[in-house]
């Protein structure tokens, strides 16, 4: 079967993936559709099976597609790690994916990912969030090169690297309720901090009166101070607030201090643009 394959119609059936629309993915990669077409076609005969269902909107990959998706990620990753080994440079370049929980990305990252832009021009950097079993599941697929989540996935397959200690803090609207029932804003049941904030309320006998889930750690500040609720959240993204009395800290049971930190495949070895990443981060945080 292998000298059926080829790099190309394996790249073309990734961005097909990525863009789920033949189109799209033709305009993405400057090829003409039929190409597209040809590429698949050719990537389905050599299989033996179909990779897409046709919908009405875009394409679906059929199991045999998603198999053969983390065979290509590999092949991909692979590829371009020996493209930059034959081109003997350590200078980090291509595309580095990072996916990291939006509270970390809001305080810790800006500063640091401009700098690296500016030390390392020829890395594309794309930035993504999201909750920690879907970057676990990322990285694992290799859609993403990093994860930064907020504890140890203690997974077989995944490499973790403690990054820093993170304290969480409960807060709420000057003047607001302190005991009794309580609305509890997060992120919602997918967010770890949720997850925390449930279990020590309820150890310590507190009643949740309503859970309400909002999208950004912004627009969740926003809604404590409104004096809607209370919530549990990294002490680095309330720190101006309290300072200012926009919030306060309430005196409720705080969880443990989670262990943030980088995740990447295990047995892949990272490209020289990840480990400058993650070498950058580190040494931006400990400055």
């Amino acid at each position: 079967m292998l000298d059926q394959w080829d790099g190309r119609s394996l790249r073309t059936f990734l961005t097909v993936m990525e863009e789920k629309n033949f189109s799209r993915a033709a305009d993405k990669l400057g090829y003409v559709q039929s190409t597209v077409t040809t590429h698949i076609a050719q990537l389905e005969k050599a299989s033996g099976k179909k990779l897409f269902d046709r919908l009405p909107r875009g394409v679906e990959p059929t199991e045999a597609g998603a198999a053969l998706a983390r065979f290509a990620r590999q092949f991909a990753a692979l590829s371009l790690a020996l493209e930059e080994d034959l081109l003997r440079t350590e200078q980090p370049r291509g595309v580095l994916k990072v996916r990291a929980l939006e509270a970390y990305c809001v305080t810790r990252l800006p500063d640091l990912l401009a700098s690296y832009a500016e030390q390392y021009p020829d890395v594309e950097l794309q930035l993504s969030t999201g909750f920690m079993e879907d970057i676990c599941s990322h990285v694992l697929e290799q859609k993403d090169d990093l994860g930064i989540v907020p504890r140890d996935p203690e997974h077989e397959s995944l490499v973790f690297e403690p990054l820093l200690v993170e304290e969480l803090v409960w807060v709420g609207a000057p003047g607001g309720r302190a005991g009794g029932k309580q609305v509890y804003i997060s992120y919602g049941n997918a967010c770890l901090y949720h997850e925390l904030g449930e279990s020590s309320l309820r150890e310590a006998g507190y009643a949740v009166h309503d859970r309400r889930s909002f999208p950004s750690v912004e627009l969740i500040k926003r809604m404590v101070q409104s004096g809607f609720g209370i919530s549990l959240l990294p002490k680095v993204n309330v720190e101006e607030e309290l300072r200012s009395g926009k919030l306060i800290a309430i005196d409720f049971p705080v969880p443990q201090p989670v262990h943030q930190g980088f995740i990447y495949l295990k047995g892949k070895q990272l490209r020289p643009a990840a480990a400058a990443f993650i070498e950058w981060v580190r040494s931006g945080l400990s400055s």
